[in-house]
């Protein structure tokens, strides 16, 4: 025996439970709405009816009805559209808190993958990010997606700073004010909305941060590691045992005009002793121990 029974078996009358009586003008309105609206979720949300009793009257007249949980997505952008709160359209349509902002925002999600109105697929089981241009193909060169969220100097936007300054601009606000807001100076903003606005897209904040770390400083090979005329003249001057200083000194010296023959210090005894930046102590070892010959 369920609670509905013990209650009335007891004479008790839930208020609840009593089908809500509509006139046939609030009827005749939901019709004229649901011609507009194409569902029958949105026009009982736009009216304030009982979704279940418009679900029976779109039946009673022959119309077919989605099941209310389908298409919550669009449902849930119309119910925003016409007004309703977020915490009353996520009731209406039972969905995630975080799954509706990202609907709001306009990602959507693809086997595994989370995709930006910007055009910045993440894929989370590869670990890459790419970016699709306005045609549909997808970039050349992924980013990793450690790269996109790698913390960076705090002398550079990051994605927050990037996504209010998107929020701030819909908003009317102008370039000084939102510097103020963010903490950065002018410059800087105006440079971030010239460099990464869209003509017909406006200011893309991720697509913003995916072009940052593409342009971030890579790891150059080390300049004494490749085959060239200054390590050779390095090389030779550490076998007639002159010191890093000495060698550094020299270059300058005797190559005045020649910026590519310079090299620090540092440098030399980062090749002496360190194999990834240039293994210069084994070649000079093997030389210095190699017989004269007779």
């Amino acid at each position: 025996m369920t609670c509905y029974q013990w209650c009335r078996k007891a004479g008790v009358r839930n208020e609840q439970a009593v089908r809500m009586q509509y006139t046939p003008e609030q009827k005749e309105e939901f019709f004229t709405v649901l011609r507009r609206v194409e569902s029958v979720t949105l026009a009982a949300a736009e009216l304030g009816l009982n979704v279940n009793t418009c679900h029976r009257w779109a039946s009673e007249a022959g119309i077919a009805s989605k099941a209310p949980g389908s298409d919550r997505r669009e449902k849930f952008l119309r119910l925003r559209e016409i007004g309703m709160s977020r915490s009353e359209a996520i009731t209406a349509v039972g969905v995630n808190p975080k799954t509706a902002r990202e609907w709001e925002r306009g990602i959507r999600k693809s086997g595994g993958r989370r995709i930006y109105p910007d055009g910045r697929v993440v894929d989370y089981k590869r670990g890459v990010s790419t970016k699709t241009s306005s045609t549909g193909t997808p970039g050349v060169v992924p980013v990793q997606v450690a790269a996109l969220e790698k913390s960076i100097d705090p002398r550079y936007l990051n994605v927050q700073e990037r996504e209010l300054i998107r929020d701030l601009q819909a908003t009317g606000s102008s370039v000084r004010a939102i510097a103020r807001t963010i903490g950065r100076s002018p410059s800087t903003v105006s440079r971030e909305l010239a460099r990464n606005t869209d003509p017909l897209l406006g200011y893309l904040p991720h697509g913003a941060h995916r072009k940052a770390a593409t342009r971030r400083r890579r790891p150059k090979s080390a300049k004494l590691a490749i085959e060239s005329g200054l390590r050779n003249y390095v090389k030779d001057k550490l076998l007639l045992r002159w010191s890093p200083e000495q060698i550094s000194h020299t270059l300058v010296e005797e190559f005045p005009d020649r910026p590519e023959m310079r090299v620090s210090t540092e440098t030399i005894y980062q090749a002496l002793y360190l194999q990834s930046r240039g293994g210069l102590k084994r070649e000079v070892q093997a030389a210095l121990h190699r017989p004269d010959p007779p």
